[in-house]
């Protein structure tokens, strides 16, 4: 709101591409289109596990997974390869295209040691991104790429114990609201895997009684059988019944109606950060307590609209259910 520029997205140009708009004596004019990934899609492209994880807690075993991915040691290269094959301007720090700032900070971004103790991995080499959101949804936690292309990993009690942007009907554009009540969401049998495909469940009659039963499970890395009951009754009592929020909130940036401090707090804000509005229309239900589950900008020369995506505080990272109907 002073005038300065802010970063809302830092990350590495994976694809140009170039068209030709218009071409004659006079002139031509070429069209750039870049797409950008961030470091999860780096993570995306690493192999880890190989060696495999110790039994420990959910923000441990993402630290863990993180470390292992981007930090290179000398017993992971080939012992043919020698410094004068290499580029001339790497160092070890830049090695692998990681730049070191990237985990210089990751203890202090990573929940450690979270809540849930998960059991030990030793089933081999894997995809990195893949072993580490599956550490993150069986501890109920959240990892994302921040604005600046540093790592982060909110547990699920940081989750819980945040407090919400509050959000008016001067920073919502109503228009374009739209809620989703959909069959296909509920679920009222629920079972939860465990260590050694152990099992827990938990079933919600009434909910049966109106809309059938409909199952879902899902897989977890957890230890405990308690910590595994505990989930399956919360993932039960958010997705028993049906929707009743709009799934995304847009605001005008740009708009004299929205007050600097909230802009300001809206440029700064990062995937999994709590939101709160008791303003929606009616038709809503009026108040809406929860995530951020995805950030979109559309930024043109004069106006500027970001768009949540949001999940319910009751719904913690429970999209991760798979329906068997």
């Amino acid at each position: 709101s002073n005038g300065d520029y802010q970063k809302i997205f830092t990350g590495t140009i994976s694809d140009i591409d170039i068209s030709i708009q218009a071409y004659g004596e006079v002139g031509n004019i070429a069209r750039y289109t870049l797409t950008a990934v961030g470091v999860l899609a780096l993570l995306n492209k690493h192999i880890t596990g190989t060696l495999g994880f110790a039994k420990e807690f959910d923000g441990t075993r993402v630290y863990n997974i993180l470390s292992d991915a981007f930090l290179q040691s000398w017993d992971e290269l080939s012992p043919t390869l020698t410094w004068q094959q290499v580029n001339a301007l790497t160092t070890w720090e830049s090695w692998d295209a990681t730049a070191q700032e990237l985990l210089d900070n990751l203890a202090a971004q990573i929940d450690v040691p979270g809540d849930y103790e998960l059991h030990d991995y030793s089933d081999g080499a894997a995809n990195a991104l893949t072993l580490a959101q599956d550490a993150a949804q069986s501890g109920r936690g959240m990892l994302f790429e921040g604005k600046d292309g540093t790592l982060f990993y909110d547990s699920y009690s940081s989750r819980a114990s945040q407090v919400p942007l509050v959000l008016t009907a001067d920073d919502l554009l109503t228009d374009g609201l739209r809620q989703a009540a959909q069959w296909s969401e509920i679920i009222n049998d629920v079972e939860v895997v465990y260590k050694n495909n152990q099992s827990k469940y938990a079933a919600d009659g009434t909910s049966q009684q109106l809309y059938g039963q409909l199952a879902g499970s899902r897989d977890t890395q957890l230890e405990n059988g308690t910590d595994a009951q505990a989930q399956a009754n919360a993932f039960l009592e958010s997705r028993a019944y049906a929707r009743t929020y709009p799934e995304e909130l847009t605001i005008a940036l740009h708009s004299p109606t929205v007050s600097d401090a909230t802009r300001d707090a809206l440029i700064a804000m990062n995937v999994g950060a709590s939101v709160y509005t008791d303003d929606l229309p009616a038709v809503f239900g009026s108040v809406f307590d929860g995530f951020v589950e995805g950030i979109r900008w559309e930024i043109d020369r004069y106006t500027a609209f970001m768009t949540l995506t949001c999940s319910a505080r009751s719904e913690e990272h429970t999209s991760e259910l798979q329906s068997r109907l």
